[in-house]
């Protein structure tokens, strides 16, 4: 678990759409995926949708990092839709920053739809880490 100082990266900047309560102590409970596990070349993190962690999301999403080093860097994360039709959400004033190729943004979008029903069960807390791994394709 990370504390949500940590999640702002000390700079009390949050995801676009996610709720901007400053409690410091709020913990964000956020779940790692090697690349090993998914067969990215980037880090996918997951979180399961609870309204005292995930704010006010309105969409399931992950978090992808934004760029293919193998150490987890939540701060690098970039989020995106769980969809028939994964899309990233970000402002359009703020997708300059997403360091991807086009490549890799369609094999982790490709990825998502491939596994939509498990990481929608994940996000709402029907499986645990553990068990998501197991069911993943690469």
């Amino acid at each position: 678990m990370i504390t949500f100082n940590e999640y702002c990266n000390g700079q009390g900047r949050l995801d676009e759409r996610m709720d901007t309560r400053p409690e410091e102590d709020m913990l964000m409970e956020m779940a790692h995926l090697s690349k090993r596990s998914t067969g990215l070349e980037v880090i996918i993190w997951l979180q399961i949708n609870n309204p005292q962690t995930t704010g006010r999301h309105n969409l399931p999403r992950i978090k992808f990092q934004n760029n293919t080093s193998d150490k987890g860097q939540l701060e690098e994360g970039i989020p995106m839709s769980i969809s028939d039709t994964p899309e990233i959400l970000l402002k359009a004033d703020k997708m300059n920053t997403v360091r991807l190729s086009s490549k890799q943004l369609n094999a982790i979008k490709t990825w998502v739809k491939e596994h939509k029903d498990l990481l929608l069960k994940y996000w709402n807390g029907e499986l645990t880490t553990d068990e998501l791994v197991d069911k993943l394709k690469k």
